[in-house]
């Protein structure tokens, strides 16, 4: 699971999106109220009748959509040009609509309130403010003719109605931002807790894992002290019957019995045994991954890194079968990369990337950490993860220059 940063930050194009819809939707309203008021169902007195007012606030509510969905622009600059167009539609659409569209400034706090971080929308607000001031200034007293502007005055737009309109629509944004940091205390809540089950679950794997290994040795060693002891002792009563044959056949006959009944005993333990081994060693493409995130989590919390794990490229082949001495190879390999890392190029942002190339298993682990003026000697660790790639028919690269990286590919036919 990532950081919790991180998932907002992914989270924001699609919200980009979300939000320049619903500015769309807002147009459409809008449009609805111009066919109403033309149709004379109902008056919309504005003394903002010009074409070019009109033309603008489509602008500035269709300006969104053209920038996440046809310019598809990304970046932190963007959810503040789609909140700038939002408030700046909200005060045209009160200057034409006057006094009817004041809860329109509503409308952009609630949009910053609910998808956005707080630093928005504190802008927001601070815009909204004096968007809302400005709007009153131009709808309610510029606009005006001559005789109803000095009969109102000043004083009364600005001061008598404009600012208690900012008071009140202050309080509607303190309140919102009040709820949405419960809001998001919670989410950060549920977050934390999903993380911290994610990290138990692994760790329980990861002890079962290390019980096959340790179950793989014990049967290894019984093989080699049982079977060796019953085939030492065989061969013994074989050359013993051998040398007893010519004089005492019948105590001879006896004794290659008893080998031979020895040897099925231990034939039979060999069979027993290597289909355990064989039950215990075969894991799956799925297992690795978890371990690789397990090895990955335990590290951001012994060290100040951070680890970003992306595992898309291994769906395709998740129950594919790998040995478990592949899996622990593939493993000590991310902790290899991690350590020489943090070690030798004093790291703290790393990338694992595993996936599928062609018909090899690929993993790459990236770091920004010094890169070197001239390739590194390679040290026991990388030699060995290049020794092993290349007798598994597949290959090990390693790439200095923005940041450092280890890249290693092994065949799936021979996992």
């Amino acid at each position: 699971m990532e950081r919790f940063e991180d998932l907002l930050r992914k989270n924001e194009v699609k919200i980009n999106q979300s939000t320049a819809m619903i500015c769309l939707s807002e147009l459409f309203i809008i449009a609805v109220i111009f066919a109403l008021d033309v149709y004379g169902v109902f008056t919309v007195y504005s003394y903002a009748t010009e074409v070019i007012w009109k033309i603008a606030l489509a602008f500035l509510l269709c300006f969104p959509t053209i920038l996440v969905k046809l310019l598809r622009a990304e970046g932190g600059w963007v959810k503040y040009a789609i909140m700038t167009c939002s408030v700046l539609a909200s005060g045209l659409s009160y200057i034409i609509f006057n006094a009817q569209a004041l809860l329109l400034f509503a409308f952009p706090t609630a949009l910053v309130t609910i998808f956005y971080n707080r630093a928005l929308s504190i802008y927001t607000c601070v815009f909204s403010v004096a968007a809302m001031l400005g709007s009153y200034l131009v709808a309610s007293y510029l606009l005006l003719p001559p005789m109803f502007r000095n009969r109102f005055g000043f004083h009364y737009v600005m001061v008598d109605t404009a600012i208690p309109q900012a008071i009140y629509y202050l309080c509607f944004a303190v309140l919102a931002q009040v709820l949405n940091r419960q809001t998001l205390g919670v989410i950060r809540q549920f977050y934390d807790a999903s993380r911290k089950n994610e990290m138990l679950s692994l760790e329980k794997e990861t002890a079962e894992f290390r019980g096959r290994m340790q179950e793989r040795e014990r049967i290894s060693r019984d093989i080699h002290n049982s079977v060796g002891h019953t085939i030492t002792a065989a061969i013994f009563a074989l050359e013993a019957a051998k040398m007893q044959r010519p004089k005492q056949p019948e105590e001879a006959d006896e004794k290659t019995d008893r080998a031979i009944a020895r040897m099925r005993e231990s034939m039979d333990i060999i069979r027993n045994s290597v289909r355990m081994m064989n039950d215990q060693n075969v894991m799956d493409v799925q297992e690795l991954e978890k371990l690789l995130t397990l090895c990955c989590r335990q590290t951001e919390q012994d060290s100040d890194i951070y680890i970003e794990a992306d595992f898309s490229g291994l769906k395709d082949v998740s129950d594919t079968p790998m040995s478990s001495e592949r899996v622990s190879f593939l493993y000590g390999m991310v902790q290899e990369c991690v350590t020489n890392g943090m070690k030798h190029g004093n790291a703290h942002h790393f990338r694992l990337k595993a996936g599928v190339d062609k018909n090899d298993i690929a993993i790459e682990v990236w770091n920004d950490g010094n890169a070197p003026e001239a390739m590194p000697e390679e040290g026991f660790g990388l030699q060995h993860l290049r020794s092993y790639a290349e007798k598994a028919g597949g290959h090990f690269q390693i790439d200095a220059g923005d940041g450092f990286a280890v890249k290693l590919a092994l065949p799936l036919e021979n996992l």
